[in-house]
């Protein structure tokens, strides 16, 4: 599975010379924790924390940001992802494509991947993903014979 498959495409982002304040209120307003910090021009220049909030001093968006972004490509695996926000101990990363911002894959991403799962109701294989299968890699039905599930806790 690649991030394309997974990342969130409707990306809350704030210009570099916005205030603390509009970035506070962006959070706040979206139940996010963090933004992607972008230029006039749309590229990815940093990124803005609760953390960065909380613990810099600045009036603008840029002068407390977070530099030198961890970024991935839309064609990235998702266990590379897995491994990235967890060896690095980042809770987002951003997506980017030509410098610009095409989506986001958090933790909560991840985790809503590893909950789903398509139950092939024609012979009950099981397939994880955010979306069903083309078809079944065991008897062959089309993406229409799989039925969403819910993996329960501990499964």
């Amino acid at each position: 599975m690649k991030a394309r498959e997974i990342m969130t495409t409707e990306v809350i982002r704030i210009l570099d010379d916005a205030t603390v304040e509009d970035a506070a209120r962006l959070l706040a307003r979206n139940r996010i924790s963090g933004l992607p910090v972008v230029n006039e021009a749309g590229i990815l220049i940093g990124l803005v924390t609760e953390l960065d909030l909380i613990a810099r001093q600045g009036r603008l968006v840029s002068e407390i940001m977070s530099r030198g972004v961890i970024t991935i490509g839309p064609e990235t695996e998702v266990e590379q992802i897995q491994h990235l926000l967890t060896n690095q101990r980042i809770r987002r990363v951003p997506v980017v494509e030509d410098g610009k911002v095409i989506g986001i894959v958090s933790r909560s991403d991840l985790v809503r991947q590893i909950a789903m799962r398509w139950v092939c109701g024609v012979c009950g294989e099981s397939v994880r993903g955010l979306e069903p299968p083309d078809y079944c890699p065991s008897c062959g039905a089309g993406a229409t014979a799989f039925i969403h599930d819910v993996v329960p806790p501990g499964m």
